[in-house]
């Protein structure tokens, strides 16, 4: 089994209001086309990770953010959790399952939580005891790329992960 770590917002995930931000938790949608690519995963851990820039600026509070979180976990029930990085100095990480919420803001990471550091994605790869190259990071900013870089995890870029998997579904039909 291997780890594939996603980016949300822009690559699962999109505002319903069309507004930069998600502005509470139901104001999301999943993308078309993310569950058929995530259905080739199914024996893979899968996560997300995601800086939350909109706590810091004060667009959202941390509960709000928590719980927005886990409505993404409920409209994509393959995810096993998400990781997010609400502060813009990199220093806090919290962990969200269906069921809990634990910060991880002490870890040998602090500092190096927000993207393009490499903080969130080190800690999922130790959190599920796998190595950086049985890793995956599917993105869709330049912020990922270069996370995914320092991790020495593999990238691929949100559009082409999409692309491939929906021609490799269509081929599955046909």
């Amino acid at each position: 089994m291997s780890l594939l770590m996603l980016d949300l917002d822009g690559t699962l995930r999109e505002p319903l209001s069309g507004k930069p931000y998600i502005q509470h938790p139901q104001d999301q949608r999943i993308i078309p086309g993310v569950e058929v690519a995530l259905g080739f995963y199914s024996d893979w851990n899968r996560v997300g990770i995601t800086n939350q820039a909109g706590v810091a600026a004060g667009f959202k509070s941390l509960r709000q953010c928590i719980l927005e979180q886990q409505y993404t976990l409920q409209l994509l029930p393959s995810l096993q959790e998400i990781y997010f990085c609400p502060d813009f100095e990199g220093r806090h990480c919290y962990r969200v399952t269906p069921q809990t919420v634990q910060n991880h803001s002490q870890t040998r990471w602090f500092r190096q939580y927000r993207k393009p550091q490499p903080g969130m994605l080190l800690l999922a790869i130790v959190r599920h005891n796998h190595l950086a190259e049985n890793c995956l990071y599917v993105g869709d900013r330049p912020e990922d790329a270069e996370a995914a870089q320092r991790a020495g995890v593999p990238f691929q870029w949100s559009w082409e992960w999409m692309a491939r998997h929906q021609a490799e579904a269509a081929f599955k039909i046909e």
